[in-house]
């Protein structure tokens, strides 16, 4: 969990930090550049990352370590084999659009050599660090992703100490290097725990049944991406740099509102095939309510104290250029806080064996969101590309609550309790219900 956890503030300390080391043009360079990567990998994933837990851990279970190895291997290839072909198609995308699509387009042409292998390190790197999970090693894999991050950030609050200029391509060069790093640390470790296993698999595992059982995955990775993640293409791709970077740094102010829902997501995801595995349907339910209430109250609690004070701290910490920040990261941070009200119910489909109403589902808000954002950019700018997102947030939520209701008979929602009751509650089963559930 805490590695999880450290990824997702490192990033959003990188957003936060940049506009303090570079231009507004240069930071919207960047923003733009890391949401084209940031796609781009999920697309080279192949939807590895979701399928592999699935596999290796049956062989494992099994002892059939022949085809974990296997697995493993093939998996590993493909990520670097579609790492390489999507970093390439985006380099031809480029070269092929030339410098005068849009604003941004001159310079990405020129940085075009750096984002193809961050594209490919990213998408390895991804994989490596599930391959590890399904393994039970836990921490390489909390903290492979988190390692490059984690670099950037080094390297970001070593220029801004000693005032070293930074550039474009610096950082860039900077987050290759540390996924690189992060490629040799988990190929090292995962050989010392693949030498003694068998090298011959009981059950063979080609390439093409691994991409059988992977492509659901991608296709429902894909459609969250398109509607959780492409908002920046969107302002990138019909507005200014400027525009890039003021709505940029709100998407980083409006990520800190989701890290409640991020911690108690990672705190209670085994227990809700656990419970529901053994019939404890009642206690399920209350830890279900109990997480979305609890994500959802210091998720308002952030978002209250940031309407308050936050326009006052942007023009402080990074003056008037980004005061368009203030109301799309209010518009944003309450679409977070909306979504942290429907608490763990979208993983709990996909955990209890609905992945393909979660994929439909996704797969039309997605279609719907994009078109509409794109519409909205041109309306009526950034703030409305927000508007469009923030209710493509609520939507899914509702969505997913309604659907693990109807599913399951489970309230995933937020709701009021009692606090008298909270502490016990989450340590304990009611004692109202306890003589309800099977033993």
């Amino acid at each position: 969990m805490a590695g999880k956890v450290f990824q997702l503030v490192t990033g959003v300390g990188i957003g936060l930090l940049l506009p303090l080391g570079l231009s507004l043009h240069e930071v919207g360079l960047f923003f733009f550049v890391q949401a084209i990567v940031n796609v781009s990998v999920v697309l080279a994933q192949l939807g590895l990352p979701v399928t592999i837990p699935g596999i290796v851990s049956h062989a494992t279970a099994v002892g059939d370590t022949g085809r974990a190895r296997i697995v493993a291997i093939e998996t590993i290839k493909m990520s670097v084999i579609s790492g390489l072909a999507v970093g390439c198609l985006v380099g031809i995308c480029a070269f092929a659009f030339g410098t005068a699509a849009n604003a941004l387009s001159p310079q990405i042409w020129s940085l075009v050599p750096l984002i193809i292998p961050m594209i490919a390190a990213g998408a390895v790197l991804g994989v490596l660090a599930e391959i590890h999970r399904a393994l039970y090693g836990m921490v390489a894999a909390s903290f492979l992703p988190a390692l490059q991050g984690l670099i950037v950030s080094a390297y970001l609050v070593f220029a801004l100490a000693f005032k070293i200029p930074l550039s474009i391509s610096n950082l860039l060069a900077a987050s290759v290097l540390a996924a690189m790093a992060g490629i040799v640390l988990g190929l090292v470790q995962l050989g010392r725990m693949m030498r003694p296993w068998q090298r011959v698999p009981v059950t063979p595992a080609p390439p093409s049944d691994i991409l059988a059982e992977s492509w659901p995955n991608l296709v429902t990775t894909m459609s969250f991406v398109a509607a959780s993640q492409l908002d920046i293409w969107v302002v990138g791709l019909g507005g200014h740099p400027a525009d890039v970077a003021c709505y940029g740094l709100a998407l980083r102010i409006g990520s800190m509102f989701a890290v409640p829902l991020t911690i108690v997501s990672l705190t209670i995801l085994p227990h809700i095939v656990t419970n529901w595995a053994r019939h404890r349907r009642l206690y399920l339910q209350w830890l279900l309510t109990l997480s979305a209430t609890g994500a959802t109250f210091a998720a308002l609690v952030g978002f209250v104290l940031f309407a308050g004070f936050g326009r006052s701290l942007i023009l402080i910490i990074w003056g008037e250029a980004y005061s368009r920040a203030f109301r799309a990261a209010l518009i944003l941070g309450l679409g977070q806080v909306m979504f942290s009200a429907g608490g763990v119910a979208g993983y709990a489909l996909i955990l209890l064996g609905r992945q393909k109403a979660a994929m439909v589902i996704t797969l039309i808000i997605a279609s719907v969101t994009v078109p509409l954002a794109a519409w909205a950019m041109f309306k009526f700018g950034i703030l409305g590309v927000a508007t469009v997102y923030a209710a493509s947030s609520t939507t899914q939520a509702l969505v997913n609550v309604l659907l693990v209701r109807n599913f399951f008979g489970l309230t995933a929602n937020a709701r009021l309790i009692n606090p008298l009751r909270v502490g016990r509650l989450l340590s304990h089963t009611p004692k109202s219900l306890r003589n309800t559930l099977p033993h």
